[in-house]
């Protein structure tokens, strides 16, 4: 059998895995007009880029990885055909754009889902339907497509999302990006060939402007999460979640300390659930007992 490299030279280097323009299926879970993907297509354009935004055609946060299994309607933008808006999860908009929408043998080379309009940090990453939507190119589409997840704090948290700074910042965060999409590419491979195709790049901005970032660091999934929720009854049978923010002290490597200190955090997250760290003697023993 041929060695690795040998394939590579046979079959072509994987676009990915050179230095040319990339086809990208471009997401999220704040909706396909929403600013931050918005702005992060202008910079993945103006990189030289190929993009197609498939994403939902509402507000789908906290959605995961959640899949849609009836009818799901897509709307294709009258004045923009590279731009579709899907009624299902962050999630169907990936695989149906991977699967259906691109057309003629072509497929993605990178899922990225993001701008998200907040962070993405330490265990709530279970809930976040901008990271569920990287991963379902990993999991749910054949070949797997790797991916980014990107997610910004807002710079003025009292100014709505499209207001003009917090634009203007989401413009300079997808900048930032581009060149970190640039720079990073080739760790998916090896020898020309993709070999992490499994894996997403959950990347986290913290509320500071790009010229003042303190730099980019590899951190650790934090096991803590701001984001305290609880359900209050409406006295008509019926109940509504509430959420409000807390301190989140998490360890030295997470990206939840590296946020607060003002770096870009890059963690890699893949959708491989089962923990081999855990004892399991104990476990089998007690499973021969019934």
């Amino acid at each position: 059998m041929p060695a690795t490299g040998a394939l590579a030279t046979l079959a072509g280097v994987a676009a990915l895995c050179g230095t040319g323009p990339l086809d990208i299926l471009l997401t999220n879970d704040d909706g396909a007009n929403a600013a931050g993907i918005r702005a992060l297509r202008s910079q993945l354009l103006a990189a030289g880029h190929r993009v197609i935004i498939v994403a939902p055609d509402h507000n789908a946060s906290g959605t995961g990885m959640s899949f849609d299994w009836g009818p799901v309607r897509v709307t294709r933008d009258p004045d923009d055909p590279s731009v579709y808006a899907v009624s299902g999860s962050p999630a169907t908009a990936v695989v149906l754009g991977a699967s259906a929408l691109y057309t003629g043998g072509r497929r993605p080379d990178l899922v990225i889902s993001g701008i998200n309009h907040g962070p993405n940090k330490g265990s709530l990453l279970a809930l976040s339907g901008t990271v569920g939507a990287a991963l379902a190119g990993t999991l749910l589409v054949d070949p797997p497509v790797p991916g980014f997840a990107v997610n910004a704090e807002r710079l003025n948290p009292a100014e709505p999302t499209d207001s003009p700074a917090n634009r203007a910042q989401l413009e300079a965060v997808g900048g930032h990006f581009a060149r970190i999409v640039g720079s990073t590419r080739g760790w998916f491979c090896e020898d020309g060939v993709v070999t992490r195709s499994r894996t997403v790049l959950n990347v986290n901005y913290p509320a500071r402007p790009v010229s003042e970032l303190r730099g980019s660091v590899v951190a650790d999934q934090g096991s803590a999460t701001d984001l305290r929720v609880t359900f209050s009854g409406t006295g008509e049978g019926e109940y509504r979640a509430q959420a409000k923010r807390a301190d989140a002290a998490d360890g030295r490597d997470s990206d939840n300390h590296w946020l607060d200190l003002g770096y870009v955090t890059v963690t890699p997250v893949s959708g491989a659930i089962g923990d081999e760290s855990v004892p399991r003697g104990d476990l089998k023993r007690r499973l021969r007992r019934p």
